[in-house]
């Protein structure tokens, strides 16, 4: 295994995955650290598919281009260690692609709730996840969002969402949907709004009914592979 990302952003892989130029990865979760992704892509060569509608997350993936492009330095919340994992590789820029929408278990618009700390990033479309404070925005499935891009089938699904991922996940089985690489963090859990056990509930689901391994927990960022 081996991490790819900064300490706060990466996720633990296999170092040698069937992925290659081919590949579709779903990257759900973007906010101010795309590290995982750039250096995902840097070494596969694969279509990156990154769903958020964050609006800093937005202006970071713009500025990750940037960066690359014209050396601009980084604005925002940037991880220490973001410039030192990132600075030498060498992504292909023209396979990473935005898709400014949330993620649940249905086409609808829902409430994406805001942090108190406006310098913080990420928000949730769970009620009492964070505050009161919300923007409107756009969500939708995964088996909806591969039809609109033609696609029949995700090689990686990395999922950041702040709660939504009981939802999206479960929804994502019950369309028959089965990628190779599952990298969920468990939000829900961590921030201790799972007052239903629905996280143990759903990793029950991923081990035991849909046969995927656990290789490694990283304090519930989990990563699995389809047996």
């Amino acid at each position: 295994m081996e991490k790819l990302g900064t300490n706060y952003g990466g996720w633990y892989v296999p170092k040698y995955m069937k992925l290659n130029e081919n590949s579709i990865v779903y990257s759900g979760g973007v906010g101010e650290d795309m590290s995982f992704d750039i250096l995902l892509n840097a070494k596969y060569n694969c279509n990156i598919f990154l769903i958020d509608p964050t609006k800093k997350a937005i202006e970071h993936f713009k500025q990750v281009k940037l960066f690359y492009n014209n050396n601009i330095k980084f604005n925002g919340n940037i991880q220490n260690d973001y410039y030192s994992k990132i600075n030498t590789s060498k992504p292909n820029l023209n396979k990473l692609y935005y898709i400014n929408k949330g993620l649940w278990d249905c086409k609808t618009n829902l409430k994406f709730y805001k942090q108190l700390n406006e310098n913080y990033v990420s928000q949730s479309v769970i009620e009492n996840m964070f505050t009161d404070s919300y923007d409107i925005i756009e969500v939708d499935t995964i088996k909806n969002i591969m039809k609109e891009n033609n696609h029949t089938k995700i090689d990686l699904l990395k999922l950041d969402i702040e709660g939504a991922e009981i939802k999206v996940i479960d929804q994502m089985f019950n369309d028959a949907i089965y990628p190779d690489f599952l990298l969920i963090e468990f939000d829900l859990l961590l921030k201790h709004k799972d007052k239903d056990n629905l996280t143990q509930t759903l990793i029950t689901r991923i081990i035991q009914t849909e046969n995927y391994k656990m290789l490694i927990n990283d304090n519930f960022n989990i990563t699995f592979i389809k047996s």
